[in-house]
């Protein structure tokens, strides 16, 4: 009876309270009511949130996100605590799906964006980052979250804070978003989600290219992970539009992810690292093409013979390092695959022969993942030389350097060739073939090389 009681009391207090943040009261009288509903508010009492839910003033929770659209009369009440108040009635709806995934929810993204504050003391950014993962999930939500300026807040802060907490939820949010509406996208087309995810990326790029050509700390991982999983994830043609308006400010942030990339490939790497940079590059050159990488191959003859004249012991410039960096890339990656097809050949030698195979899934999967990736990246290289070197013509790309990238791919393909004849020899069947994935990427490549470079095989 006592229980019975007590809730009939709350309920009745939730009421008044209702009643205090109604439009027509005035402003003192809402912030009352505001700041003591979520005391009166329990996680398990799902009818009594979902009443206040429905009652709520979301028109004047907006104007305390925006505070400086708030007038008190009294100027008793200071900016962060009218934040906090809004941020704290929103958490409470925040756990339950079917208010977080409301539109009067999503329509307070922008707001909530607005109030993120780099290495706040109060829980005020990280409660906001909190909602904001959870009302970004349907449609509307990530159409509001991918406005520019909203994601120029959330950028702004996870690169800023120094706050572990902070940075970790601003990324994660980012992640989530672009992978949510990529998956939506993949699913079926959504006009609205697609716009907002085309005006989206020049805002995300150019943010993300800046941290990885300019930042030396963990955030450059950060980046370059963000980077590895959106990429991959963005349809084609969406991919194709970005492309396609604005070439200039494209190549502005080609540029930084090239120096970045460089910076990275050029240090010793976890093989994390090392395989989300192969991915990145393979897919820039996917959807830009191999110049942005391999341009700087072919170097004026002036430029040489400034390079020539330089005193042998004289530090490497940045200038030069980028000039270089093709060659190390290339050299990496032709490394890097050689590695994995010697150990896939040698587990499928003593799969055939019958012999004993520790069974690792995981460097398995890495396999099947990684090596397409290296593939594509060997093919447009491949494709670059055949385009700007032929042997009836004389090339502005160094002799050295050519015959360093064309002894590094010729010895590469002699083992995919290896690993080729000895899957065809031992595959039972069309079908089986058709659904080895390390077959398919082999053949491909191997078929691109002989019409293009094939008189160097073996």
């Amino acid at each position: 009876m006592a229980a019975h009681s007590s809730t009939a009391e709350r309920s009745a207090e939730i009421d008044r309270c209702l009643e205090l943040i109604s439009p027509a009261q005035p402003d003192e009288s809402k912030f009352v009511g505001m700041l003591l509903l979520p005391r009166l508010l329990s996680h398990d009492q799902v009818d009594l949130v979902q009443r206040v839910f429905d009652g709520m003033n979301f028109k004047f929770i907006e104007r305390l996100l925006r505070t400086s659209a708030v007038d008190s009369e009294t100027g008793q009440v200071p900016e962060p605590v009218l934040r906090e108040i809004a941020i704290n009635v929103l958490a409470c709806f925040a756990h339950y799906e079917n208010m977080a995934s409301s539109k009067m929810m999503a329509d307070r993204i922008p707001a909530l964006s607005t109030v993120l504050k780099e290495d706040d003391k109060s829980d005020g950014t990280r409660e906001a980052l909190h909602i904001l993962l959870c009302v970004s999930v349907t449609k509307e939500g990530l159409v509001r979250m991918l406005d520019p300026d909203v994601l120029k807040n959330v950028m702004e802060l996870a690169v800023a804070t120094k706050n572990g907490q902070e940075q970790e939820l601003g990324f994660q949010l980012i992640h989530s978003t672009f992978a949510r509406a990529c998956h939506m996208l993949h699913e079926k087309p959504i006009p609205s989600l697609e716009s907002a995810l085309k005006y989206s990326l020049p805002t995300l790029f150019t943010a993300l290219s800046k941290v990885l050509a300019n930042n030396q700390d963990k955030l450059k991982f950060k980046t370059l992970n963000v980077l590895s999983s959106v990429l991959p994830d963005v349809p084609s043609e969406i991919m194709q539009k970005f492309k396609e308006s604005g070439q200039d400010k494209v190549s502005r942030w080609l540029q930084d992810l090239r120096s970045g990339l460089r910076q990275i490939f050029s240090t010793r790497l976890d093989v994390k690292y090392r395989d989300q940079s192969m991915v990145v590059t393979a897919c820039l050159l996917q959807y830009f093409g191999p110049d942005w990488l391999f341009s700087t191959l072919r170097k004026t003859k002036s430029e040489r013979r400034k390079s020539e004249k330089k005193p042998a012991n004289s530090a490497p410039s940045s200038n030069d390092a980028d000039v270089k960096f093709p060659v190390l890339l290339i050299h990496l990656v032709a490394v890097e695959t050689r590695v994995m097809l010697d150990d896939i050949h040698e587990r499928r030698l003593k799969l055939h022969n019958q012999e004993v195979v520790e069974v690792d899934a995981e460097k398995e999967m890495r396999q099947e993942t990684m090596v397409p990736v290296c593939f594509e990246i060997l093919e447009a290289a491949i494709q670059y030389l055949s385009l700007n070197y032929s042997e009836d013509q004389e090339s502005d790309m160094d002799a050295d350097i050519l015959l360093k990238i064309r002894t590094v791919l010729t010895d590469t393909m002699n083992i995919v060739m290896e690993l080729l004849r000895f899957t065809q020899d031992t595959t039972t069947s069309d079908d089986e073939l058709e659904g080895d994935m390390i077959a398919q990427a082999s053949m491909r490549i191997v078929a691109l090389y002989l019409a293009e470079e094939g008189y160097e095989l073996e």
